[in-house]
């Protein structure tokens, strides 16, 4: 009961939020409710998807417009005919119950949406999330594992004929079952991660795709063709090897294992930092947190730190942050200001 509870505040809020009366107090509340728990976030998240997905519906609305316009153009042409404005059991409902209503029928139609868009890709087609901080472990049905990081949205279908994954945005870690039959394909953004059995790490940030290999052999390929209307070359990565990919084009670099592991260490909760600027460790922990670091000034952006640090702790590392480094701090609502 209190997971149905959930989602129907979930589709209450969507409902709302796409009534075009929303407002900045509207969104602050909601901020507030998703903060509360991690089942309320996931709950959004989930939601959030399907809606869009679906297309916001627009194939149910369509039809009821096209009736309402009918409906004018015929009581335009007959005015004599119109009939006495009569009250309907609608008229006499209060805007809440108006709102529950259209959070039901969201319910209802974005689950109907979710069940078309699984049928299109197979009967084992899976969606999985987590929230900002979250990571989940998801064992596949051929014996292949994958790890999700914070703020992922992955979909995976895997059946006797295929084994395939979309990673819409995020990070995932994935260990591969080898089966030589039914090579193991990731889709992340224009690119195609292509594998026999191996443990590899995908990151998708929009249209920017990275891929470091832990063990194995990897195949990386742009789905579209180049500007010359050739088809791109695959490129093959190894252990130790990573890719990184945007705009067409793809950057092939060399890693020794420790940076590999230490690339991995959120799999245990962990940041590890080695000569890092204090800018791209704050952008990490970003990634890990609700509350987000800002730091306004270039040199103090550019300070290198080392260190492991626990993801989800950033009261811990701000802390060290002003007795290593003698910076200030300063927290305004959801930001903390770092500076000299």
């Amino acid at each position: 009961m209190q997971a149905e509870l959930i989602e129907a505040t979930a589709a209450d809020w969507l409902a709302r939020q796409d009534s075009g009366a929303w407002t900045d107090g509207d969104q602050q509340a909601l901020d507030a409710w998703i903060a509360e728990s991690l089942a309320h976030r996931v709950a959004w998240l989930r939601l959030s998807s399907v809606w869009q997905r679906a297309d916001r519906l627009s194939a149910l609305r369509a039809p009821a417009a096209q009736a309402a316009q009918a409906a004018q153009a015929a009581q335009a042409a007959s005015p004599a005919a119109e009939p006495a404005p009569r009250k309907t059991a609608a008229t006499w409902l209060p805007r809440f119950s108006m709102q529950r209503i259209a959070a039901g029928v969201l319910l209802a139609a974005a689950g109907c949406g979710w069940l078309g868009w699984q049928y299109a890709q197979g009967p084992q087609s899976e969606l999985y999330a987590t929230a900002v901080g979250a990571r989940q472990s998801v064992a596949l049905p051929d014996g292949s594992v994958v790890t999700l990081n914070t703020a992922t949205h992955l979909r995976a279908s895997v059946t006797g004929s295929g084994r395939k994954v979309w990673l819409d945005d995020g990070e995932a870690f994935f260990d591969i079952a080898h089966d030589e039959k039914r090579p193991f394909v990731v889709t992340a953004g224009e690119h195609r991660i292509t594998v026999l059995g191996t443990r590899f790490l995908v990151r998708r940030q929009g249209d920017h795709v990275s891929v470091t290999v832990e063990e194995g052999r990897v195949q990386i390929a742009a789905l579209q063709n180049d500007k010359s209307g050739k088809a791109s070359e695959p490129t093959v990565l190894t252990r130790n090897q990573a890719a990184v990919a945007s705009a067409g084009n793809l950057l092939v670099i060399s890693k020794v294992p420790k940076q590999v592991e230490d690339e991995l260490s959120w799999r245990r909760g962990r940041l590890v930092f080695d000569q890092t600027t204090l800018g791209e460790a704050a952008a990490q922990f970003n990634r890990y947190n609700t509350r987000q670091l800002v730091i306004a000034d270039p040199a103090v952006a550019r300070i290198r730190i080392g260190g492991s640090f626990e993801a989800n702790n950033m009261s811990g590392f701000v802390a060290l942050l002003k007795q290593g480094f003698g910076l200030a701090v300063q927290e305004s609502g959801k930001e903390i200001l770092i500076s000299k």
